[in-house]
């Protein structure tokens, strides 16, 4: 008789912003159960605490998101002096390498994960899986026109939120036997459908508009402080082409949900209105925890279906 053969599980994180903690929740439970994530897949902040889990600093990672302060995580956002963006991640990335990823490599963990992105230019959705942990995962938070886009290779990235909030192709390329996503958005790239109006707006401002004049209008906006040697222009050339490519994906079939064994979608009223304060964080990271417990069972007999003899 043949021994039983353990079927896999991957995990589809979609993108979060300021809901983080809700994934948190989520992997203690499970963890706590037993059941281990083989895969992982996420873009946005979900790439964080993916990282953190695959890396086994998941209860650090939490502490430091629980006892980062206002102040603290503004200081994040550096500024920049570069093209695309008003900040950059370059602190995020250093703050991961230092206390969560410890400059570990993809092939050096046993969970295997998949961190989405989009480059910028060519419009094509990358799958980052090789490489430092860490800057791949900044990569994936780098919402276009607030962070500037990175340099990775020859391509120019930034989130895979912009296409697609829920990445599980990469789940099915490592071939999961059971896939589940999550989703904590409540719209299926960056941009819902009712804000790509605004593209209108910004095709019709740069034709509009001499530099000089784009530049008066922008500091307005613009941290005082800004270096003055910004190139504003780039900046909306990223926004638009993001805007772009949004619409694109909104015109096409979403294929996440479909392609998963179980979608568990976050509940909770406005949560894209949810501020960056404590004690939200942990109203959704009990959410969290209280939504694996209700899905562990469903989870468990979909890997229990899924088991050879």
């Amino acid at each position: 008789m043949e021994k039983s053969t353990s079927p896999t599980l991957g995990l589809a994180f979609s993108g979060s912003g300021n809901r983080t903690t809700f994934y948190i929740g989520f992997l203690e439970v499970l963890s706590e159960a037993g059941v281990k994530a083989d895969y992982i897949s996420a873009c946005s902040g979900g790439s964080l605490v993916a990282a953190a889990y695959a890396c086994g600093t998941l209860k650090e990672f939490k502490q430091i998101v629980f006892d980062m302060s206002r102040k603290e995580l503004m200081a994040i956002l550096t500024q920049k002096r570069g093209n695309g963006g008003l900040y950059s991640l370059e602190v995020l990335e250093e703050l991961l390498r230092d206390k969560v990823t410890r400059g570990l490599h993809f092939d050096e963990v046993k969970t295997l994960m998949s961190f989405s992105a989009v480059d910028i230019e060519s419009g094509e959705s990358v799958d980052l899986c090789i490489g430092e942990i860490a800057s791949a995962a900044r990569i994936s938070c780098t919402v276009p026109g607030i962070f500037e886009p990175v340099k990775w290779g020859n391509r120019t990235l930034v989130d895979g939120g912009l296409l697609m909030f829920l990445p599980v192709k990469p789940l099915k390329n490592f071939g999961a036997d059971v896939i589940v996503g999550i989703s904590t958005g409540g719209t299926s790239h960056i941009f819902a459908p009712g804000f790509l109006s605004v593209k209108k707006f910004l095709d019709f401002f740069k034709k509009s508009l001499f530099v000089k004049e784009i530049k008066l209008f922008a500091s307005n906006f613009y941290p005082k402080n800004l270096d003055d040697r910004i190139e504003i222009p780039n900046l909306f050339t990223t926004l638009g082409r993001s805007m772009d490519l949004a619409i694109q994906a909104n015109s096409k079939i979403d294929l996440g949900d479909s392609a998963c064994d179980l979608v568990i979608k976050m509940k909770v009223a406005k949560a894209n209105k949810i501020k960056m304060e404590p004690e939200n964080l942990k109203k959704l990271y009990e959410l969290g925890r209280v939504s694996a417990a209700q899905n562990l069972p469903k989870i468990k007999q979909l890997l229990k279906a899924k088991s050879v003899v």
